[in-house]
């Protein structure tokens, strides 16, 4: 593990970060971080390669090294889901009452197809298992509060 007094001399805050409702890191330690996270989460390989019949094509060319690496490096930032989590139709719509009235309305089939075109993009969760990771995530890339000058 990296120490944390490593990266507070480093990138010059407090080794209690917290005290500060925002910092400016580098993008590369941005990137790095946000790759090496992808790395630990849940990769649906089947579903991806399926979906992403460029990147099914690029792996038996030996192009890439996996459909893991791609979607990590380069798949994420591309905005192509690589995790297909579970999703529940009744729990969506409840949680998302916006989404029910298009979908009463006829203005959108279904909210699994929502999700796919909007919601996931829009950071709504799918189902009610993933409903403290995706407030968690919420709550920690909310904006910072604008001070007055």
């Amino acid at each position: 593990m990296i120490p944390s007094s490593f990266l507070a001399s480093r990138l010059g805050f407090s080794q209690v970060p917290l005290e500060k409702p925002a910092m400016a890191i580098p993008h590369a330690l941005f990137v790095f971080l946000i790759e090496n996270y992808l790395r630990s989460q849940p990769f649906h390989e089947e579903a991806y390669l399926r979906s992403n019949p460029d990147v099914a094509e690029a792996l038996r060319a030996g192009h890439i090294p996996s459909a893991k690496e791609h979607y990590v490096t380069q798949g994420y930032w591309e905005e192509r889901d690589g995790a297909c989590p579970p999703f529940c139709e009744d729990w969506y719509l409840s949680q998302n009452p916006d989404v029910a009235v298009a979908v009463m309305q006829g203005e959108c089939p279904s909210g699994a197809v929502h999700y796919t075109l909007y919601g996931r993009r829009e950071g709504r969760c799918p189902c009610p298992e993933l409903a403290p990771l995706y407030a968690a995530w919420q709550a920690v890339s909310a904006p910072a509060p604008q001070r007055a000058n």
